[in-house]
């Protein structure tokens, strides 16, 4: 039996959309970062586990709706969705890993702290 096929969009669209997509999608942890910055400031109310419990569910959110996300815009361009979430995922927690490695020298070694959470050196 074989697959029927399924048209595919203009490959500057695929390639565009998913640009797009992907810049939306580490835009948006940059400002959720930025906006759960108090969370991570010492002599602040929050205890460690408050706010371990509010980076977890940021992470995990973003990664989710990113890789929903991901399917549905590769089963509309040509049907590779399982290819497009997967592609969703890996650049947003490669992005999200560089992120907080860049903002953990840049706190310790630059002085620059406060970027998109604080560090205790």
């Amino acid at each position: 039996m074989e697959r029927p096929s399924r048209p595919s969009r203009p490959h500057w669209l695929q390639a565009l959309a998913a640009l797009g997509g992907l810049l939306l999608f580490v835009g948006a942890y940059l400002v959720a970062m930025r906006l759960s910055l108090d969370i991570s400031r010492p002599g602040r109310s929050y205890n460690p586990d408050y706010r371990d419990a509010v980076y977890f569910w940021l992470h995990t959110g973003i990664l989710a709706v990113a890789a929903i996300a991901g399917f549905s815009l590769g089963k509309w361009l040509n049907g590779l969705g399982v290819a497009y979430a997967l592609l969703f995922v890996l650049v947003v927690s490669f992005a999200m890993a560089g992120f907080a490695l860049g903002s953990f020298s840049l706190a310790c070694h630059a002085g620059h702290n406060d970027l998109i959470r604080h560090w205790t050196c």
